[in-house]
Parts: structure tokens; C-alpha cells; sequence
């Protein structure tokens, strides 16, 4: 088993409708290789939104649909700094990328919250 992750809502299309979760379940291989990416990305820098993220893990969810929308891009922003920051990643490395790119970013790009960074 691996853990949930939980990475908010796309926006409502109109009044009636609510906003429909963005979350996807992981094997504990990737969820794993998450998880050290956000340590790497966040937990020196940006403690606080590091904890609100991990809050859940013991029961198996990453979540970043507490965050408001001003923390949730500026890590973004952290993840991809980091991810391109590697002159010469490891095969580790070379998986959190693929599990980010592939399976969350389309995600978080999905999220009411979501700016674009030039």
C-alpha cells in the first residue's frame, strides 16, 4: 500500500456545482519517492508548509489542499527549483522528477489555485 495524495480542487464551473478533488492514490515505491522530494524541496526552507503537507502521512496522505493559495505556488515553485537544480541526479532523483511531472504536476495544474510561472 502506499499513501493518497491529495493535491486540491478544480475550480467550481458555476454556483451549483462544487469543485471536484484532485487526488490520486500511489504504490509505496512512488508515494516514497514523493515524499523525499518534498523533504528535499521544503523541510529546511518552508518548515511550516512542509509539516501542513506531511500533517497526514502517518495515515498514508500527502495533502496540499490545506494550503492557501500564495503557499501552494511558492511550492510549486520550490519542488521545481529543486528538481532543476540537479547537475547530476541520482536514479532516485531521476524518479521523484518522473513521479512529479508525470502524474502530479498535470494535477496541480488542474487546481483553482494554480498560477502560472514564467
Amino acid at each position: 500500500m502506499g499513501s493518497f495524495v491529495n493535491v486540491g480542487y478544480k475550480p467550481p464551473y458555476n454556483d451549483s456545482y462544487q469543485g471536484k478533488g484532485l487526488t490520486i492514490g500511489l504504490n509505496r515505491t512512488w508515494s516514497n519517492a514523493l515524499e523525499v522530494l518534498f523533504d528535499d524541496a521544503l523541510q529546511e526552507r518552508y518548515p511550516g508548509m512542509h509539516e501542513k503537507i506531511m500533517l497526514y502521512l502517518p495515515l498514508d496522505q500527502i495533502t496540499l489542499a490545506e494550503l492557501e493559495k500564495e503557499e501552494f505556488n511558492v511550492v510549486v515553485k520550490a519542488i521545481r527549483e529543486c528538481i532543476n537544480s540537479r547537475i547530476e541526479p541520482t536514479q532516485g532523483q531521476l524518479f521523484q522528477k518522473r513521479v512529479w511531472e508525470e502524474v502530479i504536476e498535470p494535477l496541480i495544474q488542474q487546481d483553482e489555485r494554480y498560477q502560472k510561472q514564467s
